[in-house]
């Protein structure tokens, strides 16, 4: 009976696949040729029309016009950074597109839809085939984006799996701090980066339940990195080298995945040892609305890993402008050692001249299971080499011990820590760039405890599922008062089931459909009875 039914699901598959295939050589042989338009609008009355040949995919035929929308993925609907205001109804989203989109988006794709209502809906360029003729908006930003070539001028290390990148582009770039750059990648050299890690990266997918996707050739791969430095002729960037599964170390044979490894290589390979003479790299921009609010606000700067690029661009401005209002920097790492030991001397001497300003570093000692509060040889070398006054700071501002064998300041995660720096404040503004884990566990602990709004949650999506994330979280936090209002007495317990289920099985596991389903399996549940709750939850499985 067993072996029947895998039998017949086998064929099922098998004919899926046929009439797939069928479909789309249909498709490129009876399909294309028709003549479309494509008639782009946006602000100041901009309104252009352009003659196109009707099948192909929206990315690729913006981008061929000129149009540099941002798609690091290289249209593989992973990043869900090329989304696209549509005015023309050219069908819902399709099952890799839903993730991208919070339930705001969602309402008002539906009531365009269905109900004409609305100026448009959004969905992903790399998703849209045209066949018919289609108007769509774009920011008028999105029409500065320009195609650049740089050199890579210099390069140092400034921990030991993060490297400092600065390029010289052929002429100035006008940017905002806070914004991000896309890097093309040579096919040839990421086609060999998959033969190479190709099944490994494929095992770590695997492992972490996340969908492996492979590379097809004659792609352009993109991929965004935040310009760390506020000067239009110079655009330093913060590169880490990063393994596919986060427990399994480069060092001992873990494979790199294909973002910041694949760029890191390459740039140390083919162009970092010929300074002025190296090879040209090419990449479009700027991106992003990740930028310091004008108005007087208490700042509060989130920094992990590589995500400290654009937080350095923003402490930067922040500085430059004179900025009087409170600012806190939590700086998240994993040891001693992998604080960057080259800005720490300017981080310290901002924090000894401006009152207003805190450096928090937090270290967790993550996935090593050590004790960063205990400094070991590599940790010593680097508070070595920083400078007698520099070393000063650190022991003076409670970091390090006198005897240099112990660190004295945060050591855990920076959510819990929150309430320990700050209070609720109306003008608060979180900035966070990081791993995603980081971000969302943070903006979730800011929401609870210091009422922070989700408008005043800022950050970057690189990964597409970021937004969604945030969403469910502020809509946890909606239940969370009809909880309160209800007057159970086991709400705080409840609030915490339903916090760990979604955020630690759902969120982190980029479930996000299912946080979707959970959160309405919660209100249905509540709208029945507590014990109709508790019996949800209890019985609960990701």
């Amino acid at each position: 009976m067993t072996i029947s039914l895998f039998l017949g699901a086998g064929i099922l598959a098998l004919l899926v696949l046929l009439l797939s295939i069928f479909s789309e050589v249909i498709y490129q042989f009876f399909g294309r040729g028709e003549k479309r338009k494509l008639t782009i609008v946006s602000d100041d009355e901009y309104k252009k029309e352009l003659d196109i040949e009707g099948g192909e995919k929206l990315l690729s035929l913006l981008q061929n016009r000129g149009f540099n929308i941002p798609a690091a993925c290289g249209g593989m609907a992973t990043c869900g950074q090329c989304k696209v205001k549509l005015r023309t109804d050219v069908g819902t989203y399709n099952a890799v597109e839903i993730p991208h989109f919070d339930l705001r988006t969602r309402e008002a794709s539906r009531k365009f839809l269905e109900e004409g209502a609305g100026d448009g809906y959004i969905r992903l360029a790399c998703q849209v085939r045209v066949d018919k003729d289609v108007s769509l908006y774009l920011p008028k930003d999105t029409l500065h984006v320009r195609k650049y070539t740089a050199r890579v001028i210099k390069k140092r290390a400034i921990t030991s799996d993060k490297m400092e990148m600065w390029l010289q582009p052929s002429r100035p770039i006008q940017y905002k701090p806070g914004q991000y750059i896309q890097l093309a990648i040579p096919e040839d050299f990421v086609e060999e980066h998959y033969k190479k890690y190709g099944n490994f990266i494929k095992e770590a997918c695997k492992t972490l339940g996340k969908e492996f996707i492979p590379y097809v050739p004659g792609t352009t791969l993109y991929r965004g990195y935040s310009l760390a430095s506020t000067e239009p002729d110079i655009l330093k960037l913060i590169v880490r080298m990063a393994p596919a599964h986060p427990s399994m170390s480069i060092e001992k044979g873990g494979p790199p995945c294909i973002g910041p490894a694949c760029v890191h290589t390459y740039l140390l390979e083919r162009s970092l040892w010929n300074f002025f003479r190296g090879e040209k790299i090419r990449f479009t921009g700027p991106y992003g609305h990740f930028t310091l609010k004008e108005e007087p606000h208490t700042a509060v700067f989130v920094a992990g890993g590589a995500g400290l690029a654009p937080i350095l661009a923003l402490l930067e401005q922040w500085f430059q402008e004179g900025r009087q209002d409170t600012a806190i920097f939590f700086l998240g790492e994993r040891r001693f050692q992998d604080i960057p030991m080259v800005y720490l001397p300017k981080w310290l001497t901002w924090q000894q001249k401006n009152p207003q300003f805190k450096l928090v570093p937090v270290l967790s000692g993550a996935f090593r299971g050590d004790n960063p509060a205990e400094l070991n040889d590599l940790d010593k070398n680097c508070l070595s080499s920083l400078s007698v006054e520099a070393k000063r700071l650190v022991k003076e501002q409670g970091f390090v011990d006198e005897q240099e064998n112990h660190w004295k300041g945060e050591v855990g995660f920076i959510g819990p820590l929150l309430r320990k720096y700050l209070s609720a404040d109306q003008n608060i503004v979180f900035y966070l760039c990081g791993p995603s884990p980081m971000t969302v566990t943070v903006i979730d602990s800011a929401a609870n405890q210091l009422n922070l709004k989700k408008e005043d949650a800022l950050f970057d999506d690189f990964t597409g599922t970021l937004t969604p994330s945030v969403d469910l979280i502020y809509q946890k936090l909606e239940i969370k008062e009809l909880l309160y209002r209800a007057s159970l007495p086991n709400a705080d317990k409840l609030i915490e089931k339903i916090g760990q289920i979604l955020i630690i099985q759902l969120i982190l596991k980029d479930k996000i459909e299912e946080g979707y389903r959970f959160l309405d399996q919660v209100r249905e549940s509540l709208g029945k009875s507590a014990q109709e709750l508790e019996l949800m939850l209890s019985a609960y499985k990701s």
